[in-house]
């Protein structure tokens, strides 16, 4: 798990200018440690303050791998996953037809189905409505009565670009067998000899940042933000010679190595890798709307203390970003500390459950709804 690391740290708020106010002091605070202007943040709302940032397809379950530590069970789980999804669901995509496995997985995400990606929003105002959305739903039957009185809603930050730059330090300030992760991840192209020269490229290049972080100011808006989708398509384009495409540094091998663990699904062991902050095209109307991004996680192999934890208690413990060492630094949270009059505050801002969910019968419901 690597050494200990502070943990995020909690704020709390009990209306909404508190919450503005404190989301100003975050981006005070990056900007005065990472020397970043204006620093991107995603947000996510949890209606619940326990509910860990781990992917729903790795909760509770228990972590088995085949000998070769190529394929475990929750490789499965997805592939089967993926199988009925798309078999059901191919009618029901129009024009916007996903083109790769890991662009069926955000379809997949928002449509409730389990996967390796966790939601995240460009927008607070998303991330609120999530977490309050007991309190703007405009039906209160019995389980909104009570999922609204057990709320203790909280607001996650985080900070996409550090994070991936976590990410790519992990590939070049490795203590241990500096070369292996990117060994591994060659196998597919019988390329593991270039391990140590794409190991020293990267390296190299870590100050300039050439493979990873774009300069220039004009191009902040764009900078650092990964589409494992979009790399699928430039992997396509090197088919054939991907391997020279390596040799020569013609591709980006940082990007190759994304697609290894992140997109194919390469097992690392835990503690090497972080999950990587992703954006992939929208192939819904609710997803643009919810300006849905993602992280994403590696399968991660647990290592001998987890293992044996995991034979006691049944399940793989800690897997949540809050708990993941490279992750800590790159998170913030919010504890709201009065919902009700938070979401009174934010309905009157324009905030319904059918700015979620724009389907007729919410929005239906919500011309209907009485501002609390």
């Amino acid at each position: 798990m690597g050494h200990a690391k502070k943990r995020a740290k909690t704020r709390y708020a009990e209306s909404l200018s508190e919450i503005y106010h404190h989301i100003k002091s975050i981006e005070t605070e990056i900007q005065q440690e990472e020397g970043d202007k204006s620093p991107i943040m995603w947000f996510r709302g949890n209606a619940r303050s326990f509910f860990s940032l781990e992917p729903s397809i790795f909760r509770g379950t228990k972590y088995q791998y085949n000998d070769g530590m190529t394929y475990s069970n929750n490789h499965l789980r997805e592939e089967y996953r993926f199988q009925s999804f798309m078999s059901r669901n191919y009618d029901n995509v129009d024009y916007r037809m996903p083109q790769t496995v890991i662009e069926w997985q955000e379809v997949m995400q928002h449509f409730f189905t389990k996967t390796r990606l966790m939601d995240w929003s460009e927008s607070l105002t998303v991330a609120l409505e999530f977490a309050l959305e007991s309190f703007i739903t405009p039906v209160k039957d019995l389980e909104i009565k009570e999922k609204c009185r057990v709320a203790d809603p909280v607001i996650w930050i985080l900070q996409p670009v550090k994070l991936n730059k976590t990410v790519y330090d992990s590939f070049v300030k490795q203590e241990e067998d500096r070369e292996g992760l990117i060994r591994k991840a060659l196998e597919a192209e019988g390329a593991e000899s270039l391990a140590k020269d794409i190991w020293r490229e990267l390296e190299k290049e870590a100050k300039s940042g050439i493979y990873y972080n774009m300069a220039d100011e004009q191009d902040k808006n764009m900078n650092t933000m990964i589409g494992l989708s979009a790399l699928e398509m430039i992997r396509k384009s090197y088919k054939g010679h991907m391997k020279e495409a390596l040799r020569t540094f013609e591709m980006n091998p940082f990007f190759y190595l994304l697609l290894r663990y992140y997109s194919d699904g390469v097992p690392v062991e835990m503690g090497k890798l972080p999950p990587l902050a992703i954006i992939h095209p929208y192939h819904s109307q609710r997803i643009k709307i919810q300006k849905g991004v993602f992280t994403v996680f590696p399968y991660y192999i647990p290592d001998v203390q987890m293992r044996r934890i995991e034979k006691i208690s049944g399940s793989y413990p800690f897997g949540g970003m809050e708990y993941i060492p490279q992750c800590m630094p790159c998170l913030h949270r919010i504890q709201i500390v009065n919902p009700q009059r938070v979401a009174k505050e934010l309905m009157q801002t324009g905030a319904r459950r059918g700015n979620l969910y724009p389907d007729m019968q919410s929005i239906s419901q919500d011309m209907e709804n009485v501002v609390m």
